[in-house]
């Protein structure tokens, strides 16, 4: 029987010289002129890095490119389950991340892979009892080198009292209906806010992310809030994971079975408690900044991209070496 290594130094042809299984990581936003204002594609290209540092060879792919010719050539495939669903091909190994919209998901759809990560621990908790394919939870996370504390104090022009940034997609998000109207500073960034508030607010469509850092780190209070969906079966979003690495105080909805994350971010339930909180916050920043400190420590020990690479790495060369 081939070695590990040598099994995968082999391909037909010897088209390529692989030392370790090859990955294709496939995210669904549907063509790339619109991915770089998509979450998804920034966790793909900082999961990527990370992997390739192992030794992977990592393709990523949209969604008008999932069934091509190049990405068959990679023997693992890695799928960021949000909107849309993917076929899996059984000459593949498949993994999902189901990292939001779980309610798109059934049952059959988990079996159809080798393997599922859920970011969720309340949702894999549920899933595991129905389904049949191996489940782990497996929570969204930061890159502490992108996301990072910035401490530039000559240079305000980062700085806003409250910060969201998140695009409405056409919907008025929780947080943005509860906080209006405000009394504060209250700044938006993101796509089709227009027609649903205000244009006061709305200072921008897009930040750059390698940006992102300094406006999160600036910022009195960063605001954040989920999808019902992800809200209500506990997926956290990954606005929180970076804010915290950007030593960043954050106040988010609350959400079904949170878990050790929500020691270090402030979760309200009803718009007169987001208020009272936003009033209390904004007169005790020493407040803020402990709970920021002990976040940011929070999550570089357990919710990094370089974590996350390690364990798909493990269970790729798992998979394959059972295979």
């Amino acid at each position: 029987m081939l070695s590990f290594f040598k099994k995968f130094s082999y391909q037909k042809n010897n088209q390529h010289i692989d030392p370790l299984p090859s990955i294709v990581i496939k995210i669904p936003v549907n063509k790339w002129k619109r991915a770089y204002s998509w979450g998804d594609t920034h966790m793909a290209i900082l999961l990527k890095e990370q992997l390739e540092l192992l030794g992977h060879r990592v393709l990523i792919q949209v969604r008008s490119e999932w069934y091509n010719r190049e990405g068959r050539g990679y023997n693992t495939v890695i799928v960021f389950r949000g909107l849309k669903e993917y076929k899996t091909n059984p000459d593949q190994k498949n993994i999902m991340w189901n990292i939001s919209h779980p309610e798109k998901v059934s049952i059959k759809e988990y079996n159809s892979y080798d393997f599922v990560y859920i970011a969720s621990n309340y949702w894999k908790s549920i899933i595991n009892q129905q389904a049949t394919v191996p489940i782990s939870a497996m929570l969204q996370c930061t890159d502490p080198n992108r996301f990072k504390p910035f401490n530039d104090t000559s240079n305000n022009k980062f700085a806003n009292q409250l910060l969201f940034v998140g695009n409405s997609r056409g919907i008025y998000r929780k947080i943005i209906k509860d906080i209006l109207p405000t009394k504060y500073k209250l700044t938006i960034y993101g796509e089709k806010w227009e027609k649903l508030i205000p244009k006061q607010y709305i200072k921008g469509q897009y930040i750059d992310n390698k940006c992102l850092y300094k406006y999160y780190s600036s910022t009195e209070i960063l605001l954040n809030d989920h999808w019902e969906d992800m809200r209500n079966n506990g997926f956290v979003s990954n606005r929180i994971f970076d804010g915290l690495a950007c030593q960043t105080f954050i106040i988010t909805d609350n959400v079904e079975q949170i878990g050790d994350i929500g020691e270090y971010v402030q979760t309200y339930k009803t718009k007169k408690e987001l208020e009272l909180l936003i009033d209390y916050f904004l007169k005790n920043p020493k407040e803020r900044e402990k709970k920021a400190i002990e976040g940011l420590k929070y999550v570089l020990e357990h919710h990094t991209f370089q974590k996350r690479a390690k364990q798909f790495s493990d269970k790729i060369k798992s998979l394959h070496i059972s295979s």
